[in-house]
């Protein structure tokens, strides 16, 4: 009987042991970048953008694309209205705006902005609930209004 113990009780220690390997083991690289199946590649869907889901952080992803003249990004972060807008205006001086505040009112959340070359102001409004209700992924085209000021 004892030695039954013996060997069941070497048996979960050899198993615990293996076991906490295998974790070791999974925690590494491989877990953090799994080897993608070429078999299919092909057919898989391509992955979705990551919006944020905090509006100023929004504002200033849409600001950040501008200055890097980054036209996809911007119309994936703004309307087609603010997508006209900012092309009107046009981005020189664009890499120089800091974030100086931020309002809000009716369901919009205005984030402004100065330009530290040419001390123009501008607010980049953001859906609240539209950028707030956008699940895990947030959503695109939450910027809905851009103004501009001396």
């Amino acid at each position: 009987m004892k030695t039954t113990i013996r060997n069941r009780t070497a048996a979960l220690g050899i198993a615990a042991v293996a076991g906490l390997a295998g974790i070791g083991l999974a925690s590494g690289p491989a877990l953090a970048a799994p080897a993608a199946d070429t078999s299919t590649a092909a057919d898989a869907a391509p992955q979705s953008v990551h919006f944020p889901t905090d509006t100023g952080i929004y504002a200033d992803e849409l600001v950040r694309a501008w200055g890097a003249d980054n036209s996809e990004r911007v119309e994936a972060f703004a309307s087609p209205q603010v997508v006209e807008a900012l092309n009107e205006h046009g981005n020189e001086d664009a890499t120089h705006w800091v974030r100086t505040g931020g309002d809000g009112a009716a369901g919009t959340i205005y984030s402004t902005y100065e330009n530290t070359v040419t001390g123009e102001t501008m607010s980049v409004g953001v859906s609240n609930e539209e950028v707030s209700n956008g699940g895990e992924w947030g959503a695109p085209h939450g910027v809905h209004k851009v103004q501009f000021g001396s």
